[in-house]
């Protein structure tokens, strides 16, 4: 009885875990929604008296209590970033062209069709580029920034700002993919605690030498040299064990290995196809560029202005791949670090559910945990601990997907040579100015 009321507890405790961590947005919501309306008070006071400033004048330095400015930052439903994208309708284009699939795990298909950006730089596209190159480059530096947000968090929110009128669509999808991903991981490091703990209360429950007699299914065979209790709990205990590992083998290699992988597949392989094609607009306004004083225009100001919007086009797009890749390397780092964090995270919550079920069953009867797990002897430890490093090397391995991100399979901004090619279309229009130059005074 006390057995099986200990096993009620705790999966109760594990299935609660599991609703949590899986739901993550909707419970912190609510406790964000509780901590404000209990805190009001003393924030309020702390307004009166100046030490937090009132909503709309935050300056650089004015951090108030940190401790709450963090707490209350990290219960809020919209993150720096996701306020810099704007709300989600503005991306009904992007969404139409992402297909979801998946059950336990999600994996997404990136449809021709996606990217807003022309496929040829036209002379309409090519003075949209200069109005937004011409913004960007007289852009005010805000070296403000929320004090209570992540820095890779403030620091994306900046990027979005300067070029989400050209590349929002882009943003939208590696933030995007960068939330699916970590859901996967948390997902996963959910199941296999709770394929863990489970297995640690089935055998706390079952395992005692009678629930499943093997023994008994052996009487014409040669006495074995173990007692029958000890048999059918060495059994019972591999059997369980075994049944656990092939369990996660079949989640991690069937289900998220593959889907992971997918997904940063196609993250890499869109980044790809988006690069090439802002290439192509960078390789067409630099010939552009170098074919200005070429043609039979001669009126100096209509030559100057071509000059300088393709100029401020070749600037431009050079820019917006350089962000467009700082903004990437924002996204994988907060992959790794938050799947870090689940990682860790996500077990010891399981494991304190263990422990504080095992106390709370403790304090109102005679269950002893310590004396349960002894009593199940040392072949069950060493089959729980080897289950134990399977678990270990399936998590070390989950990230192993973030290999499919290969910087070297699209067009970077190092190998647009930026510097080399302006320095041709400087030098065509110094050897122009010398021809003339020598033209028109070599006779004088």
């Amino acid at each position: 009885m006390t057995n099986t009321l200990f096993a009620i507890i705790l999966l109760g405790c594990l299935g609660l875990a599991m609703g949590l961590i899986l739901a993550r947005k909707a419970p912190f919501q609510w406790l964000g929604r509780l901590f404000k309306l209990i805190t009001f008070p003393i924030r309020y006071c702390l307004r009166l008296i100046g030490i937090i400033p009132k909503a709309g004048r935050r300056q650089m330095g004015d951090l108030g209590p940190s401790a709450l400015a963090v707490t209350e930052r990290a219960f809020r439903e919209d993150t720096d970033l996701e306020k810099a994208l704007g709300p989600q309708a503005d991306y009904e284009h992007e969404r139409s062209f992402i297909s979801q699939y998946g059950f336990l795990f999600r994996w997404v298909n990136i449809r021709v069709g996606f990217m807003r950006v022309p496929e040829e730089l036209s002379d309409e596209v090519a003075e949209a580029y200069n109005r937004q190159g011409q913004a960007f480059m007289t852009h005010k530096v805000d070296i403000t920034a929320n004090p209570s947000s992540l820095y890779e968090d403030a620091e994306a929110a900046v990027i979005v700002d300067m070029f989400k009128e050209a590349d929002s669509g882009v943003f939208f999808l590696i933030n995007e993919m960068r939330k699916m991903m970590n859901a996967n991981v948390r997902k996963l490091t959910v199941w296999f605690s709770a394929i863990l703990s489970a297995t640690l209360v089935i055998n706390i429950m079952y395992n005692d030498g009678h629930s499943l007699d093997i023994y008994g299914a052996l009487q014409g065979v040669e006495a074995l040299p173990i007692s029958q209790h000890a048999f059918n709990s060495v059994i019972f205990a591999l059997a369980s064990t075994l049944l656990a590992a092939l369990i996660m083998w079949i989640l991690f290699f069937v289900e998220y290995s593959p889907y992971q992988r997918s997904n940063a597949r196609e993250l890499s392989n869109f980044l790809t196809r988006y690069l090439a094609r802002l290439n192509d607009h960078y390789r067409t306004a630099a010939g552009k560029a170098k074919s200005v004083t070429v043609g039979q225009e001669r009126d100096v100001h209509v030559i100057a202005r071509n000059a300088q919007l393709w100029h401020t086009n070749i600037i431009w797009i050079g820019m917006r791949v350089f962000f467009i890749e700082s903004f990437v390397r924002n996204g994988i780092y907060q992959i790794r670090r938050n799947s870090s964090y689940y990682l860790l995270l996500v077990p010891l919550a399981f494991l304190c559910m263990v422990f504080g079920a095992s106390g709370l069953l403790s304090s109102f009867t005679d269950f002893d945990l310590t004396t349960r797990l002894v009593d199940l002897g040392w072949v069950f430890a060493l089959l729980f601990i080897l289950l134990i490093v399977i678990y270990g090397l399936f998590l070390k391995n989950s990230m192993s997907c973030m290999e499919e991100i290969d910087q070297g399979e699209w067009i970077s901004y190092h190998s647009m040579q930026l510097n080399a090619v302006l320095g041709e279309v400087v030098g065509k229009y110094a050897e122009d100015v010398g021809y003339w130059k020598n033209r028109v005074g070599g006779g004088m």
